[in-house]
């Protein structure tokens, strides 16, 4: 379909929203964000639709798969992609925010991010709806952990994270477990109907966790690209479950402090 058909067909689109909407319903108070997927669509063609047709309070937000690997394939369902697609967005945006910060002051930034282990295997034995409640006690963790001073983010389907400024990568492993300790007792309460004993559906949480470098100028896209990578080695584990970018994993450690670190806090450096 060529430009013109394109371009004619969203703005008849467009055109008829503003007509359904109505003159009484604009001096009310209520206000919805409405979001439309355009498959093939880019930010180039979007703004020369813009110059086309001038329109006001119309804004895209560019759909790559890079921002949401889930979308690549185009399935699932659309809405939620959207909804991810928004959320993520907007946690890219505040961790640019915050390594602007960092490089002008300095000190340290760390990107925790979470997700049920064997989420498939549960929903086979547990149910959708049931998935859907430990994840939504799993955000309640993460809140529970969170400060002012930190941010609550959507990375994709299923994955949540914390942007934590100021914390350093032993502060950040201490505070992967205690989420996983809180999300413990949660989650027995969602699963406590599954069975007894060894029949019974045990749900775990995995962790990875990020730390941006102090030297150059790192992006929101590496920071986030270490934290999947962390993530899919998390999940990897079959004990413990947390994994640092660029560090041993958490079960192959007897302690919190290696034992290169306890030389040197014992003894000074080499």
């Amino acid at each position: 379909m060529s430009n013109n058909a394109d371009f004619d067909a969203l703005a008849s689109e467009l055109r008829a929203l503003r007509q359904a909407d109505g003159t009484a319903s604009r001096s009310g108070t209520e206000s919805v964000l409405v979001a439309r997927l355009l498959p093939g669509f880019s930010v180039t063609r979007w703004q020369e639709f813009l110059r086309r047709y001038p329109t006001g309070r119309w804004c895209a937000l560019p759909a790559g798969p890079g921002l949401l690997p889930d979308m690549g394939g185009g399935t699932g369902n659309a809405p939620d992609h959207l909804a991810h697609l928004l959320m993520a967005e907007m946690f890219t945006v505040q961790i640019q925010r915050e390594l602007l910060r960092l490089s002008r002051t300095g000190g340290d930034l760390a990107l925790v991010e979470a997700g049920l282990c064997d989420r498939e295997h549960l929903e086979a034995r547990l149910g959708l709806p049931t998935v859907l409640a430990l994840e939504a006690r799993l955000v309640d963790c993460l809140r529970q952990c969170r400060e002012e001073c930190d941010t609550l983010g959507c990375t994709g389907a299923g994955r949540f994270a914390l942007l934590l400024p100021g914390v350093g990568v032993l502060r950040a492993r201490l505070m992967g477990e205690q989420i996983q300790k809180i999300f413990a007792v949660h989650a027995a309460e969602v699963t406590a109907g599954s069975g007894k004993g060894k029949n019974a559906v045990k749900a775990l949480c995995a962790l990875g966790i990020a730390c941006a470098d102090q030297g150059g100028r790192p992006t929101p896209e590496a920071l986030l690209g270490k934290a999947t990578q962390a993530m899919h080695e998390a999940l990897a584990q079959k004990h413990g479950h947390i994994c640092v970018a660029g560090g041993a994993a958490l079960e192959s450690r007897n302690t919190l402090v290696q034992s290169s670190e306890k030389r040197f806090l014992f003894f000074g450096g080499n």
